[in-house]
């Protein structure tokens, strides 16, 4: 808030508890504390102060007869009245803030896993001014404005006061009722401010962002010069944040081989393993409105959702092929398939539930020679483009192998499928390649639902599909 306004606010409380206002600047003053947050708390917080200093100097300096009780003076009154009038229609936890400095309360945390956090973690903590790292889960924090923040690992926030807060890194999924109007978040290239809505925002250190608005109005403020923007449902403003989660910048030191592969690993007991990027394995993922030229093979990794009753027209169904050449004329008697999780930074996972996936073999050996540069939703393996079900494989093109879970809010580490459904697919193989599909099947809850996402051999940093073998 502007110092003018301030002062201005400071003026009309005194008047106000002197009850010096007309019926229209009292009409114009109601008006601007029901739809302005922050002049509500500043104005509430004034009558407060007033209300303090008023019972001190009527205490130190009035004196009666003994046995007669010292009258306030009635402008002490009406501060007091006015005060606790304040306290009522602007909320009690906005007084017990001006005590203690707390600002917002962490009312969820789900699956959390902190950092380097200065505030308490634990749910239900008050929370002051300060920062909340989180590495893995989902966490919402409401602020006593009102305003509401659902946090989505791995999500750096600091906490400035109860109207204000900033982004440093990640995505969070903001809630604004209207007493609320006029809360901002803050990124290192803009700020966001909300007039009563939903949004999304991901924001990262380098100063990329990308704000999507599910309800209301926001406006965004980049801190290049640039015009402010209004943005309004449905409308949503990247600045060049999705090309950078699509394609980071690689470094001097990066080791793709360290985590990639080509060889046969020897990993004790029997066991040996191989990834998507030994011999002619390969990794993509198909979309149901894919824009040519098709570039998902070369993606840091494939991608997976169900929107089936949204926008059906994105749907994704990840493909993976190992190469069993080292293992033929050798049968084998157990197998797994590891998968690690990789954040895709689509969609938003307060949108989606627990979620199951689906791993499918494809039956047909006809179908593996597909490539990852020409796979596309109306040439794949075992894939009807026209079937209801656009999330799943035409089911008699497939086995079902197994499936696995990962809970809400998770987006990093690893998910197994092991037994003898895979085990049985592996050795039925007579061209030395197997295909795998990787479906969720649990579908989003409203429109701009998490993309659950999987490292594939093009990632520099975490592990392609990796499947382990062990053989008689």
């Amino acid at each position: 808030m502007k110092p003018a306004d301030q002062f201005r606010l400071l003026e009309l409380s005194e008047r106000y508890a002197d009850e010096k206002l007309s019926a229209a600047e009292v009409a114009a003053l109601e008006t601007e504390l029901r739809d302005n947050a922050a002049s509500r708390a500043f104005f509430a917080k004034a009558l407060h102060q007033r209300a303090e200093l008023s019972f001190e100097d009527s205490w130190h300096t009035q004196t009666a007869p003994v046995g007669q009780t010292t009258a306030k003076p009635v402008w002490w009154r009406h501060a007091i009245t006015a005060a606790a009038a304040a306290c009522v229609t602007f909320g009690i936890v906005w007084l017990q803030s001006t005590r203690d400095g707390t600002v917002a309360t962490l009312i969820r945390a789900q699956q959390c896993q902190w950092a380097g956090s200065s505030l308490p973690t634990v749910e239900g903590a008050r929370l002051k001014p300060g920062v909340l790292d989180l590495i893995e889960g989902l966490a919402v924090l409401r602020f006593d404005s009102g305003a509401e923040l659902v946090l989505e690992a791995p999500a750096t926030v600091e906490v400035l006061d109860g109207m204000n807060c900033k982004l440093r890194s990640g995505t969070l999924v903001a809630e604004v009722p209207p007493q609320a109007k006029g809360f901002s978040i803050d990124t290192k290239d803009a700020k966001v401010i909300d007039w009563g809505t939903k949004f999304g925002l991901s924001a990262g250190e380098d100063g990329k962002y990308l704000v999507q608005v599910m309800e209301g109005l926001v406006e965004v403020d980049d801190k290049s010069g640039a015009a402010s923007k209004k943005l309004e449902k449905g409308q949503r403003v990247d600045h060049g944040w999705s090309r950078s989660q699509l394609h980071p910048a690689g470094g001097d030191d990066a080791e793709p081989s360290r985590w990639q592969p080509s060889i046969v690993l020897d990993t004790g007991d029997g066991w040996q393993a191989i990834t998507t990027a030994f011999g002619r394995g390969k990794d993509s993922y198909i979309q149901s409105s894919e824009k040519k030229p098709n570039d998902f093979g070369t993606h840091p990794f494939f991608r997976v959702k169900r929107s089936r009753d949204i926008k059906p027209d994105l749907n994704r169904k990840g493909y993976i092929a190992f190469d069993l050449s080292k293992f033929t004329g050798h049968p084998i008697e157990d197998a797994e398939l590891v998968l690690t999780i990789e954040p895709s930074e689509l969609g938003f996972a307060s949108f989606v539930p627990d979620s199951t996936f689906a791993v499918y073999g494809v039956l047909d050996e006809a179908e593996d020679n597909w490539e990852e540069d020409s796979l596309s939703w109306l040439h794949a393996p075992a894939h009807d483009p026209e079937q209801p079900e656009r999330h799943l494989p035409a089911p008699s093109k497939v086995k079902l192998l197994g499936k696995f879970e990962i809970a809400q809010g998770i987006n990093r580490g690893t998910r197994k499928l092991r037994g003898k459904g895979l085990a049985d697919f592996l050795n039925a193989d007579t061209n030395q390649i197997a295909t795998l599909i990787i479906c969720r099947e649990t579908n989003e809850t409203q429109d701009s639902g998490l993309v659950h996402a999987f490292a594939t051999k093009e990632n520099g940093t975490r592990s392609a599909p990796m499947l382990r073998v062990k053989v008689k």
